[in-house]
C-alpha cells in the first residue's frame, strides 16, 4: 500500500521561539549528514554481528510525504511493544528530515503508510510543567542520535535531557538523563496519539506508579477503535504528580497538581499527567518501565511484572539484543561488502517486525467477537496483518526461516475467522479495516500448508476460505469479503461500470486467490473442489484483450471500457496502471507470454524497466510498490531469465542503499523489505502457492539458511564465487553437487536441506535457464 513520493523537504511543524532558531538552523543541517553519522556506537557496550549490521534508521526517511516511514525505536522481534520517538502529531512517527522529537510512545507500525497507532505516549522535561504541558516537544541532532535492535538513543537539546530506549515483548523500559540542577519532569499527554484518539483515562497509584488506557481510532482513519492499557512504574518515588484537562489543540486549559486521576470525554478533549523530582546537585536517571495490553489494566500489569520489573534498563537491553541475534542468526551472510551486509541484515530485521505478538503472558488476549480468549500453551496469537503487501515476499520469507511463528500466525488467522466470521484483508488488532483488496490471507494460509506446515487448524481455515472465494458476507457485518462476488459468480470477472475502482486487478487478486486454493485442494484431496478452483483461477484471463494484448477493464455487457490507456492511472486497477499489471497473473505466468507473444513480451517487458531513474511512471516498473514487485522475475518465463537477473540487482543498487530513505516508499510491515532479502540471497517466488523459487545471481559468495523444524534439512546453503556488484548474472548452476538448468528450484529441495552453487560473471548467459522446460511452473501446464 503506497503514496507517491513528493521531493522532500524540511518540515518545522510548529513556530519556535527566536531563542530555538540558531539551534533549529544548525539541527536541520545535522540533518542532511549521511547516515553514517548516525550509526555512531551508543553510550553503552556495542552488539555483535549481525545486530552490529543493522541500522534501524534506514528506511526513516525524510518528509512526510514521501513515502517512506519506518520507525527506528525499540522493539523485539514480533514485539507487541514498539517504543519509539515521534516527530509529528498525526501521521506515522518519525521522519528522518524532521528537526524536533514530540515525544515517545508505545506502539507503531513498520511503513504502513498512513497515520497509526502511536499510543501511550510521554515525554521527558526540566523546569515549570505548566507550559510544557503545552509544548513539551524538544530539537535534536542526528550526531546525538543511534539505534540498534532493540535500543534507541537521543538527547534532548532543549532540555538537556539523555534519552534511551529499550523493550521486551510487551514492556517498554526508557532511562532518561537529566542535568544537574534541574528539576526532573516525566510528562504523560496522553490524548496525544498518531491517529484520532476516542477516550483516554489515566490515574495515579501510590508515588511511583500510573495506569490507565488510550482508546485510538484503526488506522487510515478507520472508524472502529481499540484501547490499549497501560501501567507505568518508576525506579524512584516523584515528589509531585498532577493531570491536566483542556482541548486538544488549544493545550491543556486546567493543570492541577496533585489530581489523581485525568479522563478525557470525547474527541475533542485533552488529558495527561506528570511526574516531578527535586532537582539535585549531579545528573540524576529517572527509569520508566511501561507494560502494555489490549484486554485490561491487570493484564499490563502482570505483563510489566514478568518482563522488566525486576530488572535494570541494562539487562532489558541485552536481553533484547540477544533476541535479535538469535532471529537474524537465521540467515548467514558471508563475503560482500560492509555496506551490503548492513542493508541486508537491516532489511532482515525490517522483515521480523509484524505481525506483533498479541497474547499477554498469562495467554489472555481479546478476541474478534470482543470476548477474552486464552491461547494455548507454549503458542502465540499475532495481530497487524498487512496482507495484500506480505503475502508476495514477507510471508514466503517467514516460512523458510520463521516456520514455527508462521504456523502460529496463520492459526492466528483461523482464530480470526472462528471469533469474527471472516478472514480480513489487513486486520488490525482485533478489528476488520477491509483495507485493500483481494484474499491475501487465503494466499498465505494455502501457501503454508503447501510448505508442510500443518500446526494450523486446516478444517477450519479451509472452510473460512472457500467461503470467502466463493460467497458474499451476511449483510451488516464489518468484513465486505471479495468486492462483487456475485459479479464474479455470474460473470467470472468484475465489470468495471458495476464493480468501479481496481475491477482488472481485483480480479486478478482474486484468480490468484483461487490458484492457491485450487493446489491446496489437490494436495488435501479435495477433487471436486480444485476442478472449480481451477477454472475461477483462470478468470483473469476474461479480462485479457487479445487485440492491444493488455488486461483492461471490462463492463458486464461484455464490452471493453472504451478509450483504454494501458499508462493511465487507476484505469481500472488499483495504485498502478495497465504496465504495471501486465504480468500480474503470477500462477500462469506462462499462458500470459503465449498471449501476448513471445517475443512482443520480451520487447514491452525490456522496455518496462528501461526507466531513466526510478520513480513512479505510468508506464514504467514502479519500484515504490508491491503491485508490481513480481515484474523483475516476468523474465523467468519468456525465456530470458539474464533479464531478470540484470533488473533485480539494479533495483538493489538503486533503492536500497544505507541511507535514510533506503527503502523504496512504504515498506508495508515488512514487505518491501523482504522482497530485498530474498533477492540478495538470490531466490523468489513469484507465486508462493506454486512452491517455484525463482533463481537470480546472489549478492553474496556464501549463504546460510540455518532451517527449524518441521523441516527435514539443518541449513541450506546457497554459494556464489565472485558474486558481487560486478558480477549480476547467472552462467551455470548446481543443485546438490547436480547440474542444474531449470532457472527456478521447488521449495522442498531448501527445507530438506543441501547446496545451492553458481558460477556467476559480469557479462549473461543467455542460454541458461531460456529452454521452455526450464520456466517455472504455470497453471497452463496442467490440468485438474
Amino acid at each position: 500500500m503506497q503514496y507517491p513520493l513528493k521531493p522532500m523537504t524540511t518540515c518545522l511543524r510548529r513556530p519556535m521561539s527566536a531563542h530555538w532558531i540558531a539551534l533549529a538552523l544548525w539541527t536541520a543541517l545535522a540533518a542532511l549528514l549521511p547516515l553514517a553519522l548516525c550509526t555512531a556506537q551508543s553510550r553503552d557496550a556495542g552488539a555483535s554481528a549481525p545486530v552490529a549490521s543493522v541500522n534501524p534508521l534506514i528506511g526513516t526517511g525524510g518528509d512526510p510525504d514521501d513515502g517512506i516511514d519506518d520507525f527506528p525505536g525499540a522493539t523485539t522481534p514480533f514485539g507487541m511493544v514498539q517504543l519509539s520517538p515521534d516527530t509529528e502529531d498525526h501521521g506515522f512517527g518519525y521522519h528522518h528530515i524532521h528537526t524536533r522529537i514530540k515525544g515517545f510512545s508505545m506502539t507503531h507500525m513498520s511503513g504502513a503508510g498512513c497515520a497509526n497507532e502511536g499510543d501511550v505516549f510521554f515525554s521527558a522535561t526540566t523546569g515549570p510543567v505548566v507550559t510544557q504541558a503545552i509544548d513539551f516537544q524538544s530539537p535534536y541532532s542526528h550526531k546525538r542520535e543511534s539505534a540498534e535492535p532493540g535500543y534507541y538513543q537521543v538527547d534532548l537539546l532543549q532540555w538537556g535531557i539523555h534519552a534511551e530506549l529499550s523493550a521486551t515483548d510487551h514492556t517498554g523500559v526508557a532511562r532518561f538523563t537529566f542535568p544537574a540542577g534541574k528539576p526532573a519532569n516525566i510528562l504523560l499527554p496522553l490524548s496525544h496519539t498518531l491517529n484520532t484518539t476516542a477516550a483516554a483515562s489515566l490515574r495515579f497509584v501510590g508515588d511511583r506508579r500510573i495506569e490507565g488506557y488510550v482508546e485510538d481510532h484503526a488506522f487510515c482513519n478507520n472508524k472502529p477503535t481499540y484501547k490499549v492499557y497501560f501501567v507505568m512504574t518508576f525506579n524512584r518515588p516523584f515528589l509531585k504528580f498532577g493531570t491536566w484537562t483542556g482541548e486538544h489543540d488549544g493545550g491543556p486549559g486546567k493543570i492541577v497538581e496533585g489530581s489523581r486521576a485525568a479522563e478525557q470525554s470525547g474527541h475533542d478533549a485533552w488529558v495527561g499527567g506528570y511526574a516531578s523530582w527535586a532537582a539535585e546537585a549531579h545528573e540524576q536517571a529517572i527509569t520508566a518501565k511501561i507494560g502494555i495490553s489490549y484486554v485490561d489494566v491487570a493484564g499490563a500489569g502482570k505483563n510489566l511484572d514478568t518482563e522488566a520489573e525486576a530488572k535494570d534498563f541494562a539487562a532489558v537491553r541485552k536481553a533484547a539484543s540477544a533476541a535479535w541475534s538469535r532471529e537474524l542468526g537465521a540467515i548467514e551472510v558471508q563475503g560482500g561488502s560492509a555496506t551490503q551486509r548492513q542493508v541486508f541484515y537491516t532489511a532482515l530485521y525490517h522483515s521480523l517486525l509484524m505481525p506483533m505478538v498479541f497474547e499477554d503472558v498469562d495467554g489472555r488476549y481479546l478476541g474478534f467477537d470482543g470476548r477474552i480468549h486464552t491461547v494455548s500453551a507454549g503458542h502465540h496469537v499475532y495481530a497487524n496483518y498487512s496482507g495484500w503487501d506480505i503475502y508476495r515476499s514477507e510471508l514466503p520469507l517467514l516460512a523458510l526461516i520463521e516456520p514455527q511463528r508462521l504456523q502460529d500466525m496463520a492459526q492466528s488467522v483461523v482464530l480470526m475467522y472462528q471469533q469474527g466470521g471472516w478472514i480480513d484483508r489487513w486486520p488490525q488488532i482485533n478489528l476488520y479495516t477491509n483495507d485493500m483488496v483481494g484474499s491475501p490471507l487465503t494466499i498465505a494460509l494455502a501457501t503454508a500448508w503447501l510448505d508442510g506446515l500443518r500446526g494450523f487448524d486446516m478444517d477450519t481455515a479451509w472452510e473460512g476460505m472457500l467461503k470467502d472465494a466463493t460467497e458474499a458476507p451476511p449483510p451488516g457485518r464489518p468484513y465486505v469479503g471479495q468486492d462483487g462476488i456475485d459479479w464474479i459468480n455470474k460473470l467470472h470477472f468484475l465489470p468495471d461500470d458495476k464493480a468501479g475502482y481496481g475491477s482488472v486487478s481485483k480480479t486478478q487478486e482474486y484468480a490468484l486467490a483461487y490458484a492457491s486454493l485450487y493446489r491446496l485442494a489437490k494436495a488435501l484431496g479435495k477433487t471436486s473442489d480444485a476442478r472449480m478452483l481451477y477454472d475461477r483461477a483462470l478468470y483473469y484471463r476474461n479480462l485479457f484483450d487479445p487485440e492491444v494484448r493488455f488486461f483492461r477493464p471490462r463492463n458486464a455487457d461484455g464490452t471493453w471500457v472504451p478509450g483504454f490507456n494501458p499508462a493511465q492511472d487507476g484505469h481500472g486497477f488499483v495504485e498502478g496502471t495497465g504496465w504495471h499489471y501486465q504480468s500480474f497473473a503470477p500462477a500462469d505466468l506462462g499462458w500470459v507470454v503465449k498471449a501476448v507473444g513471445r517475443e512482443l513480451f520480451n520487447l514491452r517487458m525490456t522496455e518496462f524497466f528501461n526507466y531513466p531513474e526510478p520513480g513512479w511512471y505510468a508506464q514504467y516498473y514502479n519500484p515504490y510498490n508491491e503491485s508490481d514487485l513480481q515484474a523483475p522475475f516476468a523474465f523467468h518465463f519468456s525465456g530470458q531469465p539474464w533479464k531478470t537477473q540484470r533488473a533485480v540487482r539494479r533495483v538493489l543498487r538503486e533503492n536500497y542503499t544505507g541511507a535514510p530513505d533506503g527503502i523504496p516508499g512504504n515498506d508495508d510491515a515488512g514487505a518491501m523489505s523482504s522482497w530485498a532479502v530474498l533477492s540478495m540471497l538470490g531466490i523468489y517466488s513469484v507465486d508462493p502457492a506454486s512452491l517455484a523459487y525463482e533463481l537470480v545471481a546472489p549478492s553474496f559468495p556464501k549463504v546460510v539458511l540455518h532451517l527449524q523444524p518441521p523441516y527435514t534439512g539443518q541449513s541450506f546453503t546457497l554459494e556464489a564465487a565472485g558474486a558481487g556488484d560486478h558480477a549480476p548474472y547467472i552462467q551455470r548452476v548446481e543443485l546438490n553437487g547436480k547440474p542444474h538448468t531449470q532457472n527456478w528450484i521447488p521449495f522442498h529441495s531448501i527445507a530438506a536441506g543441501g547446496s545451492l552453487k553458481m558460477e556467476v560473471g559480469p557479462k549473461p548467459n543467455e542460454r541458461w535457464g531460456a529452454a521452455p522446460e526450464d520456466a517455472p511452473p504455470s497453471l497452463s501446464d496442467e490440468k485438474p
